[in-house]
């Protein structure tokens, strides 16, 4: 009966090893590239998407191309209050207007939104940061959706 798991253990290590997987953000085998890329608004949002975008900038041998224009703002709105009217919760909301221009003329034009909760702080600069955080882990994660989108295109 040991030996019997034991092949079981490895025919399945085989079987898992050999599936075939590939990660969807490896930039060598995408079939685009971005020529140009154009940001309006919130400038340090527009530079995290800069920062994960500009890989994609490189490839030459690409098929297609995608000419960018990004559109962010950012949203910090509260969502409730204590009994002395203090903030106590935040919802944090970046939104992107990506229109998108295929190098054969044609035009698109995207809307991706991402949002998350944050809770005050009693040290505002605790805060501070972890609004920065939370600005930079929802601009990687906006950034990731257009080139997904770019992808399936």
């Amino acid at each position: 009966m040991k030996k019997f798991r034991n092949y079981i253990i490895v025919f399945f290590f085989i079987f898992i090893s050999s599936c075939g997987y590939s990660p969807l953000l490896n930039s060598e085998k995408n079939n685009f590239r971005i020529g140009v890329l154009n940001f309006e608004g919130d400038r340090q949002i527009n530079n995290f998407i800069f920062s994960n975008l500009k890989k994609y900038q490189n490839s030459k041998n690409n098929l297609k191309k995608y000419n960018l224009k990004i559109a962010s703002s950012y949203e910090k709105i509260i969502t409730n209050k204590d009994e002395n009217g203090n903030p106590k919760n935040y919802n944090l909301q970046i939104k992107l207007n990506v229109i998108i221009d295929i190098e054969g003329g044609a035009k698109l034009n995207k809307s991706f939104e991402k949002n998350a909760s944050l809770s005050a702080k009693s040290k505002k600069m605790d805060e501070k940061q972890l609004e920065k955080k939370y600005k930079k882990n929802l601009s990687i994660s906006l950034s990731e959706d257009i080139i997904f989108f770019l992808i399936n295109q």
